[in-house]
């Protein structure tokens, strides 16, 4: 069963933006109507999700720039990197053409453009979409025209626009490239590049792209797939399309294979097709890190007994749960109240040779003291020593948290000190959440007791804490427990080799 081709409109064109692609970054995983099928019913919430806000800006010169040389990374840092054109010429020197009647500019104010820091007024995103879809001799000099500051957001916007409208996005992403060699590295603009080709059923332009992402070392994310999940009306016809790009990934390998592996099961298990995450895999290979992506989507979806059997399924294909993604599911279990099963799943851990770690420990004795079984916290704690694991800061934490919490201030205090005394790393912070426990509590002359004890010991305290504590002591008129504590701070300041914990 082939999957129908979209019909094409061929035009050819002598730009030399239309003959080259210019720097992709160097690093580096949806839009529209989702499928009419009952398998994937978040596919809408999917594909319409928000862009995510862009750190960095990428600022487009108002004056177009000669195209110095055809080669697919222009020369950034001083290097450049020749262009097969062979790969390209064929392909790249077609673009499709589209009718007034396919696309429509929305009215003017509709506050719909998620646009941080807004480099481009409304009325200019649309000219912009226009002038892509135009897709004539002059588009380039028509969007330098336009003198607009690009952030990754708004490419990120365009992209989502074109990509709706089954636009060709390639010479603008070209066009991109060439107003600068900066472009900030991020996977989103390269995975919607990706998507792009898809919703052109442009195959065969998806594979030069990816082979120059493997040799830059971009990965890919789940926004270069979301082509699968539009046009395309069952189960089957997805699984074929999956296939088809699957051979792709493998023929292109490197990074690009396994972020693009990677970024296939991710976008299936948030949508809760984990049937179709397994065929990536069944499809591809049984690797471990892939089946930790379901069962993190399942843990996170309070799915417990569909991740237990997401690890049988790794068992029988001898591909052993490590103990991350263990502990993983260790957690799940204990904050959704189900400390029987995690119990027991703590003690398969021991009989199946996979030893836990101090995380593992933790996730029980934190889920104790948070219910205030700190009894049998310490068990665990006693057993995790024995075993030669250190107790993590948060371990200790979560015991000074659970003694205050239950008003057993004495011992929260002792706990403290013990635990200084055998991990003296834990002693600054240990100390100083006493002190904030108390300082909350209005127990300022505790604080400041517990505090002038750090500051004896050697050690300088939070420093928000002490600021607090003082300022307290001090509108309250407790200016002689004030002045002690400064006085001490002080003077630990003065002396050399001071730990600053």
């Amino acid at each position: 069963m082939k999957i129908p081709r979209l019909s094409r409109n061929l035009r050819n064109f002598s730009n030399p933006y239309f003959y080259s692609i210019y720097s992709f970054a160097p690093h580096s995983p949806c839009s529209s109507s989702s499928p009419s099928t009952h398998l994937y019913p978040f596919f809408r919430s999917f594909t319409t999700a928000s862009v995510s806000a862009a750190d960095s800006s990428l600022i487009c010169n108002s004056t177009s720039q000669s195209v110095p040389s055809l080669c697919l990374f222009e020369r950034c840092n001083g290097g450049a990197l020749d262009l097969n054109l062979g790969l390209f010429r064929h392909h790249y020197r077609s673009c499709r053409s589209f009718s007034s009647s396919s696309f429509e500019k929305p009215q003017c104010g509709t506050g719909n453009l998620n646009v941080y820091k807004p480099n481009a007024t409304s009325n200019q995103f649309w000219d912009i979409i226009s002038i892509i879809r135009g897709n004539r001799e002059d588009l380039e000099s028509k969007l330098d025209s336009l003198n607009v500051n690009l952030t990754n957001a708004l490419v990120v916007q365009i992209f989502r626009v074109l990509n709706d409208r089954k636009i060709s996005a390639f010479r603008f992403f070209n066009w991109v490239k060439v107003q600068s060699c900066k472009f900030p590295c991020n996977s989103d603009v390269y995975s919607l590049l990706i998507d792009n080709f898809g919703r052109l059923d442009d195959y065969e332009g998806i594979l030069p792209v990816l082979i120059e992402f493997r040799r830059n070392g971009i990965d890919l994310n789940h926004k270069a797939f979301g082509f699968l999940l539009v046009q395309l009306p069952n189960e089957d016809s997805i699984k074929i399309s999956v296939e088809r790009l699957v051979r792709l990934l493998n023929e292109v390998g490197g990074s690009c294979r396994i972020s693009g592996l990677m970024a296939l099961i991710e976008m299936f298990c948030s949508l809760g097709s984990f049937g179709m995450a397994k065929f990536v895999i069944q499809i591809t290979e049984r690797r471990a890190s892939f089946f930790n992506i379901i069962v993190r989507e399942q843990c996170r979806r309070n799915d417990s007994e569909g991740a237990r059997c997401t690890l049988d399924e790794m068992r029988q294909v001898n591909c052993s749960p490590d103990v991350g993604i263990l502990n993983y599911l260790l957690s799940s279990l204990c904050k959704n109240d189900k400390f029987d099963e995690a119990h027991n799943l703590f003690e398969e851990m021991l009989e199946r040779d996979c030893p836990p770690n101090s995380l593992t420990f933790e996730v029980i004795i934190c889920h104790l003291c948070k219910i205030g079984n700190i009894e049998s916290a310490l068990g665990f704690l006693d057993m995790m020593v024995s075993r030669g694991l250190k107790p993590r800061l948060s371990t200790h934490i979560a015991f000074v948290k659970s003694y205050f919490n239950s008003q057993r201030y004495e011992e929260a205090y002792r706990y403290a000190v013990d635990s200084s005394l055998k991990h003296a790393m834990a002693q600054n912070s240990t100390y100083s959440l006493l002190a904030t426990l108390h300082e909350k509590r209005g127990n300022l002359v505790d604080a400041q007791k517990i505090l002038s004890e750090l500051i004896d010991a050697g050690l300088r305290p939070n420093f928000p804490v002490y600021m607090r504590v003082l300022k307290k002591l001090q509108h309250q008129g407790k200016e002689d427990l004030a002045n002690d504590l400064k006085g001490k701070l002080s003077n630990v300041s003065l002396q050399s080799g001071i730990q600053t914990g």
